[in-house]
């Protein structure tokens, strides 16, 4: 394969970093924004865990991030559970006991009796109410993104007695299940935060979950601790540390001088530098999420269709994924995933293609005369965003396209921004599962005040078929109408799906979760154990 001046780029940025490493084995894992795990502890009562990103609130009805969901399903629980280790698809009862449709519109749900939250107050019904109600409500702005993915199709939940509900949907829900199991429609104590305050709530919540929160640093660390009043099987440890550790090089020293049981987001290139250690071990999967750029329909300079996928065309996929993830990413060549199966996996949709002379075709078209378009990006949240956005822009220089990488500690989309660093993760095993979170005619980025995706009245009535309609045929057929309209104007460019690993202590018994969200760390009973060295 000829390489890009980009990958050249790689190679010599990821050469510099692991002679960075060698300098600075054995020197402590901290850095300038992040803390240094704590040297104490390194046993099943104490679990220590470096992660890349944190996020800066712990309610889950509030925020829908890679950062958050490491943290939200071991605090968390939901009405509806998903068995993280079978093979396919399956719902387990969670804090309700049973569901059931009773009308096209109606579901009644049966509590869990006798389930205490972590200040000693018995969960019921009203709680369950109010912490959807708060959502489908959207009491506090942050519920937008959640309301919009998981509960958008839902009028009210009514409290029928003590342990049950009636969910009153608007349209028949068929993914009832994969709705109420995410992480992010999680239960909370309704008189604790009414008590507190939403904002004092979402920094030391109170739920039902295995692990209670005994102290947060909001962005920083996260102390838990093991729930004993456990509705099910206790939690393995009885204490858990999260401690931010932004820079993969800090991680994987952390992990080497034994500040760390477990640490997150190691690309396969750094994998070397942990090699015939028998103290340490890597898990590591090809990722159900899609590295993309996000693009700005409304701005002024990427608002040209033509331009938009002049810039997608220009995109050697599968050099990204050789040269810097080591060939073990997969490039991506339609936004889907095979894990939901066919037919609504439909395996001969290949719309994304590496073709220089179409992507000068296009941008001649497009009218565009220079401008600078900036790829944003925040920093340390994407591994090797930065890698990949040099090699990148490097690929657009060969077609004419003048770009400049920026790198911030926070990036807040605007009108002002033409393209942004972001993720598609696949939420639940179904093509919804990705697109109604990113791309709901209704959604965060389609409406005020972000607005970059424009969705076509032809795309909102092929979304709804998809979404809601029960005919396997019919929702095929709206898919394919929905790839149709991606792949003509372009609102994102999908890169490629990452593979990264968990470095853990070789006494750690760990195996990546299944049917759940990219970047859950599952620390709940039967998903984790620590055994004595």
């Amino acid at each position: 394969m000829q390489m890009h001046m980009g990958s050249r780029v790689i190679t010599a940025r990821i050469t510099a970093l692991l002679l960075v490493i060698f300098m600075v084995t054995g020197m402590a894992g901290c850095n300038s924004q992040g803390s240094s795990p704590s040297n104490t502890g390194n046993n099943a009562e104490h679990f220590r865990i470096a992660v890349q990103a944190m996020p800066n609130t712990l309610d889950a009805n509030a925020a829908s991030s890679n950062a958050g969901i490491q943290i939200y399903h071991n605090i968390y629980d939901t009405l509806v559970m998903r068995d993280t280790h079978a093979n396919e698809v399956k719902f387990v009862p969670g804090l309700a006991e049973s569901w059931q449709m009773i009308d096209d519109l109606t579901w009644e749900i049966k509590l869990r009796p006798n389930v205490k939250f972590h200040n000693g107050s018995t969960m019921t019904a009203e709680d369950v109410a109010y912490s959807m109600n708060r959502v489908i409500k959207q009491e506090d702005p942050a519920y937008l993104i959640v309301h919009s993915y998981l509960l958008a199709n839902f009028d009210n939940f009514e409290v029928k007695d003590d342990l049950t509900l009636h969910a009153h949907t608007i349209k028949p829900e068929p993914l009832f299940e994969h709705l109420m199991s995410d992480s992010n429609v999680g239960i909370s104590c309704k008189a604790y935060v009414e008590s507190v305050g939403l904002d004092a709530a979402a920094q030391a919540p109170v739920t039902t979950a295995p692990y209670k929160v005994t102290s947060f640093d909001s962005g920083q660390k996260l102390e838990l601790e093991r729930f004993d009043e456990y509705w099910g099987e206790k939690a393995p440890f009885q204490k858990v540390t999260y401690t931010l550790v932004p820079e993969i090089i800090s991680r994987i020293t952390a992990l080497q001088n034994k500040e760390a049981d477990f640490v997150t987001n190691i690309p396969p290139d750094q994998e070397g530098t942990l090699a015939g250690n028998p103290d340490i071990k890597l898990v590591g999967d090809v990722l159900q999420m899609y590295h993309i750029y996000r693009i700005n329909m409304n701005n002024p300079i990427t608002n040209n269709a033509d331009l938009r996928a002049a810039l997608s065309c220009a995109i050697d996929r599968q050099a990204l994924a050789d040269s810097l993830w080591d060939g073990k990413a997969e490039a991506a060549d339609s936004p889907q995933f095979s894990v939901y199966g066919e037919p609504l996996f439909i395996a001969d949709n290949h719309d994304m293609q590496y073709d220089v002379e179409k992507a000068k075709e296009l941008l001649a078209q497009s009218g565009y005369n220079g401008e600078l378009i900036h790829i944003y990006n925040k920093a340390h949240y994407y591994t090797y965003a930065d890698l990949a956005a040099l090699a990148v822009i490097d690929m657009w220089k060969a077609i004419g396209i003048n770009a400049e990488f920026v790198e911030l500690e926070n990036v807040s989309p605007s009108e002002d921004i033409e393209i942004q660093t972001w993720s598609n993760p696949l939420y639940y095993m179904d093509p919804m599962g990705y697109i109604e979170r990113a791309w709901a005619p209704e959604g965060e980025v389609a409406t005020p005040p972000i607005n970059q995706f424009v969705p076509s009245e032809e795309y909102i009535k092929q979304f709804e078929i998809a979404r809601y309609n029960t005919d396997i045929d019919q929702r095929v057929a709206a898919l394919k109408a929905i790839y149709k309209f991606f792949h003509e104007e372009t609102p994102f460019i999908y890169l490629y799906k990452p593979y990264e690993s968990f470095g853990m202590n070789a006494n750690v018994h760990y195996e990546i979760p299944r049917n759940v969200r990219t970047y859950v760390i599952g620390l709940r009973a039967g998903e984790i154990s620590f055994s004595a060295p």
